[in-house]
């Protein structure tokens, strides 16, 4: 992952994200009969989990993240794998509105640079396009 863009709330955090996963946890529930155990797929709840470098500056990490939180409602994010180029059936685009919850705004040792960590849950499954918005 050399180009990719992450959006929250229509700000690109590319330059200051490190770490980027959009992932399913499926909840499986097991039925036991007299036959025996059998295990269903349950809900699938899907987080948007990063690591993004703090960085103070206007229309950066701290605006953008504590913006989203501050604001109290669910918030857009788009993930294109190639942000340099366009959405096509090569680089596909997931998008969807995402939780904010609170988060640690400064973390790291002495010398070294401050990360955030989120895990934001999406209201939804994620969208994946292949067409090139407006």
């Amino acid at each position: 992952m050399r180009d990719c863009d992450v959006t929250i709330d229509g700000a690109s955090l590319k330059c200051v994200c490190e770490h980027l996963e959009l992932s399913p946890d499926t909840s499986t529930t097991t039925v036991t009969t007299f036959c025996g155990e059998t295990d269903y797929p349950g809900i699938t709840k899907w987080t948007l989990t990063a690591t993004f470098v703090q960085s103070f500056d206007t229309g950066a990490t701290e605006e953008i993240l504590s913006g989203a939180v501050d604001g109290g409602v669910p918030v857009p994010f788009e993930i294109i794998p190639y942000g340099s180029m366009p959405v096509s059936s090569t680089n596909p685009m997931w998008s969807g509105m995402v939780v904010p919850v609170p988060y640690a705004p400064v973390n790291g040792d002495a010398g070294d640079q401050s990360t955030i960590d989120i895990e934001w849950s999406l209201t939804g499954p994620p969208v994946k396009s292949i067409t090139p918005g407006p």
